[in-house]
């Protein structure tokens, strides 16, 4: 299989011979032409290694994000869900961003690649959605249905009563300066106060506690 770079689009060429349709994906920059490239090959690889097919109106998650595949003059056309997870519109430019911008800060740590899904809760005090810049934020083994992260800033004083949770990927759209931290693992804790610290906390990783401490590095 090939992929074909036009521009600021890309698609496969050799899918056909498989029985399947060929895929094309659009970004908004050449820059993030070649991450376009790797999303089509993570797909073509996944199609070719299980026999599967993907057909119209077909969603696939690319890491953090969520892709649907559209019928359009005869190619399978990569859309996305927008920022705020209302709509799917064409193209993968959020999709790639993340993951580009995730595994860029995971790579950094040494840590695995984690991204919770959109639809999961995370914890968050007043100042996050507002944008204050201190934030900090630590991940918990949590059930399935929350993200394990907990999001304070200066704000928070410690009452616990005052915190709520939201759908993550409300959080990263009104925030997209910490879409590239939340798929940090379970264990990982970062403050942005005074730059970015990013640090691994085995007390926070094997806890059967939530608590959202205001802890530097050790």
């Amino acid at each position: 299989m090939e992929i074909i770079h036009e521009g600021t689009s890309v698609r496969t060429k050799g899918l056909a011979r498989l029985g399947a349709r060929e895929l094309c994906a659009h970004v908004s920059t050449p820059e993030l032409a070649s991450e376009a490239e790797a999303f089509l090959r993570h797909i073509a690889t996944y199609l070719e290694a299980t026999g599967a097919s993907l057909q119209h109106g077909e969603t696939f998650a690319y890491g953090y994000w969520l892709t649907k595949f559209m019928g359009i003059d005869g190619l399978l056309e990569a859309w996305e869900y927008k920022a705020d997870a209302t709509d799917f519109v064409p193209g993968v430019t959020l999709t790639v961003t993340y993951w580009r911008d995730q595994h860029r800060i995971c790579d950094l740590q040494n840590a695995e690649f984690h991204p919770p899904r959109p639809d999961r809760l995370t914890v968050i005090s007043a100042g996050v959605l507002e944008g204050d810049p201190d934030i900090q934020g630590v991940r918990y083994p949590s059930p399935e249905h929350m993200s394990g992260w907990w999001l304070t800033t200066n704000r928070f004083d410690g009452d616990t009563k005052s915190l709520r949770t939201m759908h993550t990927h409300h959080v990263t759209a009104a925030r997209p300066d910490l879409a590239a931290l939340i798929a940090l693992p379970y264990g990982f804790r970062f403050d942005l106060e005074h730059g970015q610290d990013i640090w691994f906390d085995e007390r926070v990783a094997t806890s059967d506690v939530m608590s959202p401490r205001r802890d530097g590095p050790t």
